[in-house]
């Protein structure tokens, strides 16, 4: 499976997946080998030599599936060639806002290890009749976001086709060279002390063995 490229994504609703599928669709049209999956169903990305990955930011934040993913799989995913998208701006009126490539760039203040060769902003798909638990919920509450807002879909799929091309080509000119090692943090105890510092002086403080005595 090496060389593969690997587009995963969190989605609630379905509107994140359809991105994903098609992106996926650009990848593979360029000459990519490419698997697109949902990162709940994802156990080993190892063999992976790049990644595209998004999900949705829901009131400014990526859901816990996108962080889980990241938190599981960072010691690979800092070895390897990662773009990065987020959907979600439902202002038709406007372009994607300065918070919203904010909440994009605190991704990689959260993860200092994540340094993206590509971010994407696109418009999200809303639609009040497929909300379930909390969200629907919040659909009655004043004040509420949600509230009156109508059905819409501000996905220009021609934008997202353009990034995934651009991924497609970044992302072919890196998929010859060998796969960078994966170097796994250095382990640490609870006071941040190199575990292998803490047993050597453990191992010091042993007491010497008796030496034998000839008879």
């Amino acid at each position: 499976m090496k060389g593969r490229i690997l587009v995963a994504y969190a989605t609630r609703y379905g509107s994140t997946r359809e991105i994903a599928e098609a992106i996926a669709t650009t990848l593979r049209a360029a000459g990519l080998a490419v698997d697109c999956r949902d990162m709940r169903e994802i156990r080993a990305i190892d063999d992976y030599r790049g990644f595209v990955l998004g999900a949705p930011f829901y009131f400014g934040r990526w859901p816990r599936t996108a962080h889980r993913f990241l938190n599981r799989f960072g010691p690979v995913l800092a070895h390897r060639d990662v773009a990065v998208f987020g959907t979600g701006q439902l202002d038709a009126t406007r372009p994607p806002t300065p918070e919203v490539h904010a909440q994009m760039d605190s991704l990689g203040t959260h993860y200092d290890w994540l340094h993206p060769f590509a971010t994407g902003v696109f418009g999200g798909s809303y639609n009040p009749q497929r909300l379930t638990g909390m969200y629907r919920v919040l659909l009655h509450l004043p004040g509420s976001p949600l509230r009156g807002q109508s059905a819409i879909d501000l996905r220009d799929w021609t934008e997202i086709s353009a990034w995934a091309c651009d991924i497609a080509a970044i992302l072919k000119s890196h998929v010859a060279q060998p796969i960078t090692p994966t170097v796994e943090p250095a382990s640490s105890s609870r006071a941040d002390a190199p575990l292998s510092i803490i047993r050597e002086y453990v191992k010091d403080q042993q007491p010497a063995p008796e030496q034998r005595k000839d008879h």
